[in-house]
């Protein structure tokens, strides 16, 4: 467990945590979004992020509608929230804090996406929630509140998808996000971790502990995917048809064009390490 119980700054997500327990009703959610890479890369690995978040978005496995229906309902008529008048998932607590509620599980097509009712007026994908939940870091904050948080390898992930479905509708976000967490992945990785599992990398004339940071985020999440899913093939094989895309020299290059002007080649080449991770090919 990451303990940052010390941690001041976070005792108000610590107090809306509580809440959220105390009105859900035992419910299964995990933090995801810009909020959990802040709490995992800033306060448990010093890293600080390039732009700050107010929004938290938690994503809740729930059996069906009515189920999730009942959950913000009930949120909302304890006092402790109140809706958003344009954002059915959003609600906001006692001192405004933004707070997206995200279903997956019985709610999810084949396909892995959403329909939020009524009558099915927009889509969303949450494809890899559910195994991202299946391999949660714990985490303590302050006032002894424990959290399910998603993990830095399955957050990349996750933005990856993400940014394939709504970049031309939300630029720059989820590819800031993604890069930013494959410029410090080796922060995160551990070279230790990568010598049990892939040694041989060391002894490529091109070893790079950074582009080994990012293909060793790419390999634990395969590793989550696989032990976690009934879909892992058709989750590997979509993301690795993002990176090929997005990592062709010949191509667009639209994922590192949107956000990176200093080094596009260098992005290119962590995206590229941290695909060859998911798909278990050994470079850099």
């Amino acid at each position: 467990m990451i303990d940052l119980q010390d941690k001041e700054d976070l005792r108000a997500l610590g107090d809306l945590v509580r809440d959220i327990r105390d009105q859900s009703a035992g419910a299964d959610f995990m933090l995801v979004g810009a909020a959990a890479r802040d709490l995992l890369l800033q306060h448990h690995h010093g890293v600080e992020p390039l732009r700050k978040t107010t929004d938290v978005d938690f994503a809740f496995a729930v059996p069906d509608w009515p189920a999730y229906i009942a959950l913000t309902k009930r949120m909302i008529d304890t006092g402790g929230f109140k809706p958003d008048d344009r954002i059915q998932h959003r609600l906001r607590n006692r001192i405004g804090t933004v707070v997206d509620l995200l279903p997956f599980g019985g709610v999810e097509s084949p396909e892995a996406q959403i329909v939020w009712p009524p009558p099915g007026e927009a889509l969303m994908s949450v494809i890899g929630y559910a195994e991202a939940n299946a391999a949660t870091e714990s985490v303590m904050l302050p006032g002894t509140v424990p959290l399910a948080v998603i993990t830095i390898p399955m957050f990349a992930l996750l933005k990856l998808f993400a940014w394939e479905d709504r970049h031309l509708a939300q630029p720059r976000k989820d590819a800031g996000d993604l890069l930013f967490v494959l410029e410090h992945a080796f922060r995160v990785a551990g070279l230790e971790r990568l010598h049990d599992v892939a040694p041989e990398l060391f002894d490529l004339d091109n070893f790079d502990p950074e582009l080994a940071g990012a293909w060793s985020i790419g390999f634990q999440a395969r590793a989550v995917i696989d032990r976690h899913s009934q879909r892992a093939q058709a989750i590997v094989t979509r993301a690795s048809m993002i990176v090929a895309r997005e990592t062709d020299p010949n191509g667009s290059l639209g994922l590192i064009g949107e956000v990176e002007a200093r080094d596009p080649e260098r992005a290119r080449r962590k995206l590229g390490a941290f695909g060859n991770g998911l798909t278990g090919v050994r470079a850099l």
